[in-house]
This record gives C-alpha cells, sequence and structure tokens, in this order.
C-alpha cells in the first residue's frame, strides 16, 4: 500500500503543470510631478526577469510612457516580490514575463523621502544611479538617480530604513534615515570614489563630466538649471554676473569686475583654451550658443595650476562631451536677436552641429536714433558655430568653429556725406577649435585642444582717426591627469601653450602724442605640474606653473607661480577650504615697447592670493558657501592715462598720470563672500552678498586710492519656481554700491577760447549713488507631439529706477548731470525645440 501510495504521488508530481511567477508584494512608482499637476495618466509595460527567490532581477520597458514614467515603473517594479515561477517537478525556476504598471493621477502616493547622490569631496551630482532601500520587515524599494543626482521615494512604512549604494569603483554606503509622522525625510548620500580606474563604461562618461581639477573656489553652473533665471534673457553665461565675486559692470555692457580686479584682468577660455571675449557689446548674449556648454565654470580666484596670465578670475566654456541622445534643435526670436540650433546625430558615433545668432536691435532702433544730423547706427552682432563630434573606442574627437562680430556706427553729419560713418567701433574674431579626450587606462586620462584663429578691436572716427588692435592666435593645451584616492596620488601634468602675432596701431587726432604703432610674434609655452594627495578626509594640492614670454622684439621674461591648495571634509556634508598661490600676467605690447624706447624694462605683474572657506550642505536642496580672500598686487604698471585705450570700464574723467610707464603700482584687495543655493526638483536660486575692498596706489610716496570699480556692497537674489500646468515663474532683485569717481570741485573759464576748464578734487573720493533693480521673469510651455513652444517674458528695472551709471557734468561743470541706466525694459521671446 505504501509503494503505491508513494508511485501515485511520484506520477502526480510528474505531470504537474508549470506556474507563473505570482506578485506578493508591490511597491508604489513616484508620479512624475509635471504629470501629475496636469493630471496626465499613463501606462507603462514592462519585461522583468524574476529569479528562483522572486526577486526581480532586471526590468525593461517594452511599451514607452515618456522618459518620466518609464523611469518610475522600471524603480517601482524593480522592489516587487513574487512567489517565483515553478516547472513541471515543482521545482522555482527563474522567469520572464510582461507587467503593465498604470499611472493614475487619483491614486498618486504620498512623498515619504527624498534625498541627492554626490560625489565626495567635489560634491559633483552622481546621476543615473540605481539605490536600494530596505525598511522594516523586510521592505524593499529602488529609486534611479536623475541628472542632478536627486531621487524620491513615496509610500514607506514608518520605520528605521537604509539607504544601499554601491557603485563600481566607490566605496559601499549605508544610510539610515527615520520614516515617522508623515514627515518627508531628507537623505543625502556621499559616494567616495576611492578606485575610479574600476569604474564600468557607463559610469566613464560621468566621470568626464566631472570637474577637471581641484579648485578651492569654484562655482558651476549647468545650462538646465539656469535658463529659466530672471534677467539674463536664458543666457547661461550672463548669469554669472549674479554669483559672489562679481561686481556689477557700467550700463550693463556685460564685463565681468571679479574681486577688484579690471575686466582686462581676467581671462576666458573655452574648454580650458584662451579666446578673447565671451560677451557681446550690450552684454545682452554670449558668443557662443548655451545649447552647445555642458555648463559654465566660474573661478574667482585662487584657481590651480592649468590657468594662468592673469591677475583676476577666470570663466571657462565647457561644451559639452558626448553625443546628443537624438537629433534635436530649436529656434527662437526675442525683441533683441533670433537664434537657431540644430544637433543632428548622424550616425551611433558621429553629430553635427550647427547654430547662429542675428541680433537686429539696428533694425528696430535705427529710424528712432536718427536726429537729422548724425545718425547713431544700433549696435549689431552676429555669431556662429559649427561643430563636429566623432566618438571611437580610444576616445572623442571634436572639432568646432566659431565666429563674432559686433559693429556700432555713427554715419551723417551736418556737413557730411549721410554714409560716411563718422565713428566706427568694431569687434570680432573667428577661431577653430579641436578637443581630443582619451581614457588610458590605470585611471588615467588625456585631454588636448588646439585652438588658433584671428581677433581683433578696431575704432574708427572721421576723417581720418584710426585705432587697433589686431592678433592672430595659436593656442594648444595638452595634459595628462588622475585623480587621488586613498591607495595613490593625483596628478596633473600639461603645458598650456600660446604663440601670437600681434599689431597695433593708435592714431587718434583727439589725442595730443605721436601716433603709436607697433606688431611682433610672441610666444607663452607655459608648463605645469600638480600632485593632489588625499589622506583620510584631507586633501593637499601642491602645484607649480612656469609662464616664459618670449618675444620678436627683444623682450623676454619669465614668471614662476607656485601654488597650494588643501580641502578638509570634516564631515558627509562640511568641507572645509583653503588655498594660497602667486598669480602673474605680462605687460601689454604697446606697453613693453614703449617702455623700451624709453629705457625701462617692465616686468609681469603678480598677485599674492589668500582665501580660506567652507562649504555646508544645510540638507538635500540647501546648501552654504562662504570664502574669505586677500589679495597683495605687485609691480602694476601704471602711467600713459592721456592716451587712446579701447573701453574697459568708466570713462575716465581725471587727473591722469601721465609718466612714463613703470611697474610702481601696487595694490590690495580683501573680502568676504557667502552664496545661499536652493536646488528642488521644482526649483533653483541663490542669495549671494560680496563685501569687499580694492584700493590702489600708482607710485611710491603717494595715497592709496580706491579702484575704479570698487563696489564695498553687492548683493543679489534669484530664483525660478516650476508651477503646475508648465508654468515657470522667477524673480531677480540687485543691490550694488555705486562705483567711486573723482568729484569737479571748482572750475574756470579760458576766455580766449570760450570754455570751462574743470578743477578736480581728490581722486576717487565720491561713490556714485547705491545701485538698486527688480527683474522678473514668467514662461509657459505648450508641448506637443514632436515639439515644443515656449513663450516667456523677461521683465528689468519693473520699478522703474533712475539708476546712475556714470558721473557726467554740463557745459560749464556748474552742475552735476548724470546718465543714467536702463529704463523698464519688457523682453518678449517664443522659442520652438524639437
Amino acid at each position: 500500500m505504501t509503494f503505491l501510495a508513494t508511485l501515485i504521488l511520484s506520477m502526480a508530481t510528474a505531470l504537474a503543470e508549470p506556474t507563473l511567477p505570482v506578485l506578493v508584494q508591490t511597491a508604489p512608482a513616484v508620479y512624475p510631478a509635471d504629470a501629475l499637476d496636469s493630471g496626465e495618466e499613463a501606462a507603462v509595460l514592462v519585461q522583468l526577469v524574476v529569479d528562483e527567490t522572486g526577486m526581480v532581477l532586471e526590468a525593461e520597458v517594452v511599451e514607452s510612457a515618456g522618459e518620466a514614467f518609464d523611469r518610475a515603473a522600471i524603480d517601482a517594479v524593480l522592489a516587487f516580490v513574487f512567489d517565483p515561477a515553478t516547472n513541471e517537478r515543482g521545482k522555482a525556476v527563474r522567469a520572464t514575463i510582461l507587467y503593465r504598471y498604470v499611472f493614475e493621477a487619483q491614486a498618486a502616493p504620498v512623498l515619504s523621502a527624498e534625498g541627492r547622490l554626490r560625489r565626495a569631496g567635489t560634491r559633483e551630482p552622481l546621476g543615473d544611479i540605481a539605490l536600494r532601500f530596505t525598511g522594516p520587515n523586510g521592505e524593499r524599494r529602488a529609486a534611479t538617480t536623475d541628472a542632478d543626482g536627486r531621487f524620491s521615494l513615496v509610500d514607506l512604512a514608518d520605520g528605521e530604513w537604509t539607504a544601499v549604494f554601491e557603485a563600481a569603483g566607490f566605496d559601499p554606503e549605508l544610510v539610515p534615515f527615520d520614516v515617522s509622522g508623515g514627515k518627508v525625510a531628507e537623505i543625502a548620500i556621499f559616494g567616495n570614489n576611492s578606485r575610479p580606474w574600476q569604474s564600468d563604461s557607463a559610469e566613464v562618461i560621468e566621470v568626464f563630466g566631472e570637474r577637471t581639477a581641484p579648485e578651492v573656489t569654484e562655482r558651476v553652473l549647468s545650462a538646465d538649471e539656469i535658463r529659466y533665471l530672471p534677467g539674463t534673457n536664458g543666457d547661461v553665461v550672463r548669469v554669472v554676473q549674479n554669483l559672489p565675486g562679481v561686481a556689477r559692470p557700467p550700463l550693463n555692457i556685460g564685463q565681468l569686475l571679479i574681486r577688484g580686479t579690471a575686466p582686462e584682468d581676467s581671462g576666458y577660455a573655452v574648454d580650458g583654451v584662451s579666446v578673447p571675449i565671451v560677451f557681446h557689446f550690450s552684454g545682452l548674449s554670449t558668443v557662443l550658443a548655451g545649447d552647445l556648454l555642458d555648463e559654465v565654470s566660474f573661478l574667482p580666484g585662487n584657481y590651480g595650476v592649468r590657468y594662468g596670465r592673469t591677475l583676476g578670475g577666470v570663466v571657462d566654456l565647457r561644451a559639452t562631451r558626448e553625443l546628443p541622445e537624438r537629433s534635436n534643435g530649436y529656434a527662437s526670436v526675442d525683441v533683441y536677436q533670433a537664434t537657431a540650433f540644430v544637433e543632428q546625430r548622424v550616425s551611433d558615433k558621429t553629430a553635427l552641429t550647427f547654430a547662429g545668432r542675428r541680433s537686429y536691435i539696428d533694425a528696430v532702433l535705427n529710424p528712432l536714433l536718427n536726429n537729422g544730423a548724425a545718425a547713431v547706427q544700433a549696435p549689431r552682432y552676429y555669431d556662429g558655430q559649427i561643430r563636429v563630434q566623432h566618438k571611437t573606442e580610444r576616445g572623442m574627437l571634436d572639432a568646432m568653429v566659431f565666429a563674432s562680430d559686433d559693429r556700432f556706427k555713427v554715419v551723417g553729419g551736418m556737413e557730411a556725406d549721410p554714409d560716411e560713418v563718422q565713428i566706427a567701433l568694431i569687434t570680432s574674431f573667428l577661431k577653430a577649435r579641436v578637443r581630443w579626450t582619451e581614457e588610458l587606462g590605470d585611471g588615467w586620462r588625456s585631454e588636448a585642444a588646439f585652438l588658433m584663429g584671428p581677433d581683433a578691436n578696431i575704432f574708427k572716427v572721421a576723417p581720418a582717426g584710426e585705432a587697433f588692435e589686431k592678433n592672430l592666435d595659436i593656442a594648444w593645451r595638452h595634459e595628462f591627469y588622475r585623480l587621488p584616492s586613498e591607495e595613490r596620488i593625483g596628478w596633473r601634468f600639461g603645458i598650456d601653450w600660446l604663440a601670437r602675432y600681434e599689431r597695433f596701431v593708435f592714431d587718434v587726432p583727439a589725442f595730443p602724442y605721436e601716433p603709436e604703432r607697433g606688431d611682433t610674434l610672441w610666444l607663452s609655452p607655459s608648463p605645469y605640474a600638480e600632485a593632489s594627495i588625499k589622506r583620510g578626509p584631507v586633501t593637499v594640492t601642491p602645484g607649480l606653473r612656469i609662464d616664459p614670454f618670449f618675444s620678436g622684439a627683444g623682450y623676454n621674461a619669465v614668471a614662476v607661480d607656485p601654488r597650494l591648495a588643501a580641502t578638509a571634509e570634516i564631515t558627509p556634508s562640511t568641507l572645509i577650504k583653503a588655498s594660497a598661490g602667486r598669480y602673474s600676467q605680462f605687460p601689454e605690447l604697446r606697453q613693453i615697447l614703449t617702455a623700451a624706447d624709453e629705457g625701462t624694462r617692465l616686468s609681469p605683474e603678480s598677485s599674492l592670493q589668500f582665501s580660506v572657506g567652507a562649504e555646508q550642505d544645510l540638507g538635500p536642496a540647501l546648501s552654504l558657501e562662504t570664502v574669505a580672500y586677500a589679495n597683495r598686487l605687485t609691480n602694476l604698471v601704471v602711467g600713459r592715462e592721456d592716451r587712446f585705450e579701447f573701453f574697459t570700464g568708466p570713462p575716465p574723467i581725471g587727473p591722469f598720470d601721465t609718466d612714463p610707464y613703470a611697474n610702481d603700482g601696487v595694490g590690495t584687495i580683501v573680502g568676504v563672500e557667502a552664496q545661499l543655493k536652493l536646488e528642488t526638483e521644482r526649483a533653483v536660486g541663490w542669495i549671494s552678498a560680496t563685501t569687499s575692498r580694492s584700493v590702489r596706489t600708482k607710485r611710491p610716496g603717494q595715497e592709496s586710492k580706491l579702484f575704479a570699480f570698487d563696489q564695498p556692497i553687492v548683493l543679489n537674489a534669484l530664483g525660478s519656481y516650476q508651477l503646475p500646468k508648465k508654468w515657470r515663474l522667477g524673480a531677480r532683485v540687485r543691490y550694488g554700491s555705486g562705483n567711486p569717481y573723482t568729484p569737479v570741485v571748482n572750475r574756470f573759464q579760458l576766455l580766449d577760447e570760450g570754455r570751462f576748464v574743470p578743477v578736480y578734487g581728490a581722486t576717487d573720493s565720491a561713490r556714485l549713488p547705491a545701485f538698486y533693480q527688480v527683474d522678473a521673469r514668467v514662461d509657459k510651455d505648450w508641448v506637443f507631439d514632436r515639439w515644443t513652444l515656449t513663450a516667456y517674458l523677461d521683465f528689468q528695472n519693473i520699478t522703474g529706477a533712475q539708476n546712475v551709471e556714470v558721473m557726467s557734468w554740463n557745459s560749464d561743470y556748474s552742475e552735476e548731470a548724470p546718465i543714467s541706466g536702463l529704463p523698464p525694459l519688457p523682453a518678449f521671446g517664443l522659442r520652438g525645440e524639437w
């Protein structure tokens, strides 16, 4: 009987039907915020691989409902638990099934926790990283970080949870957090990339996007987060003007006044290679299309050895480093300009980009500016870019040609031909840039960039006055670097090569001196090296940069600039930083040649810079940065202030230093900067504050005077918030001290000439009234099947404040006649994106 029962049972088992996995535990998905606001619902069909224990090993979208819904569905199903599938013998086996995840707006779950994943030390966001979470009673969840490292969790049970971060090249991290009482928990996770050479191919892309230098003070702005900020017309580089350490330029002309230095003392670069300008005349836009840029790096001072030949700050425009995921483009028009941008994915390894912009301020304003005598032609500018990217097994080849041309002129006159140019100012350049990035193995990377092309500043005044500076540059940077870890020292070796053929002519009859002319070829091949030593929470980075200068005019010089930086990660949310270094800048060719004719040899100008600061995370969405700095300037070139110069600031008033050029100037700059920054899924903004003092002493024995751009207090508050129904609202408030100026204290009349001559008071002993302005911006998106239309209104100076920009006087100098700046100015624009 026992034998028969056993036989029957065995036969029944053998003939059992296979079973599919049975869902026993689900997990809610995070409902995409924009879709929830609009009431949009969707369903995502997902293919799941369920293992022998009932866990989901893999999930892949079969029928998509859009990127946001797809990501949320994948995160949810990865936390599902099943009774596993069985075969005909009743044994648990792996199985592949389809599951349709349905999103219903009325059943949207409640937010329980949100957080952010960033790289330890540099605080770079880590995007597209899968995280796991375990909670009470073994409950499981999953989430994938977005491009900014952010993630969210919904409908979590009350109790203690643990976030689990594991990725190739990173130390595992377990971060506990509590969920209770319906409060939204905040989670901050910092990944320590101690073994970057172990990163898989997906993470190599992230490595190329990280900081390429351990800068103590580097403020990086991504293009996506700042496109909608008010007062910028969507231009990513103009936002730099709102950061700590940047003073407000006069007349909103777009110059950068960084940490108490003049515009010509700061440098501009594209992918680390020097370029002459980044703004058009009016400061309304940048000379490169914003969508070509991945980020804008602003280094106000104490930067690493890869940058040099400047006393002020550096703005580095960093182009996107990866091929576009798909072909895309946009066209936009506003009251100032029209722009077109097309990015075409030619193959899986090649992409082409075309971009162009042309202002039409001249076409709109010229009829209004014509007074019947001389006709002022409003500024006109254009720029264009052509780019080719090609990816190989070894690295990425990126070639780009970009050009810019700005023109302003006055034509006609009472006794002149109506088409004759009376005054003209032209700024232009044409550059070709090639960049090659390559992974060398064992954590080493190589980056080479080559740039060449002409640029020019030209001034003409009737009948025969002319001044110009024309350059032909050949620049090359090649560096090798490896990031530091606990096990090894990080290194950076490179050469920053700049060769320039430079010509200048200054022949303007209104200035009482002989015409100046000169030309020469000069070369500056600058090697640099630095080591980054990481021991526990402390990273120390000593470096050295050598800037030689060889010219065909017989002038040779060399600057040796040692630099040292250190950071200490006191806690995962607190970073202390300090730095010291020497920075050098060579005299202008015009100064070198004129001084040589007078028997004087000029030396490089120099700046000893010191800074100390801290970065504090106040939560996943809020951070605070503070920096105190002190700079000592020596060997500043002074003299010949009565000669013609291209405009770089407020028009000089006097009295002037007309003595020969000499390295007699010294200066001191001290200040404190602070920035409180907020970044959430819907909002971005910051409050920046700078207090500083910048003074100069031109000659030995003279009194120290305020620098022409000294602004003791500069405050900026701006932000943008995403509203339901694809609306976005932003505002900006600015306050700043006025620039110093030299007052007129008396006057006398030249009877034989019938004109008045001013008697000036102490140099820069008066100050313009404080600047105050409120701007606002509103955007609205309409999403269609294949494209998106955006309309925006960017309203500057909505309060109509009459801010004094430059001091002037009436014809007999009896009264001040200040020149005011921007009136209330609404700018409406449309952008179609596909």
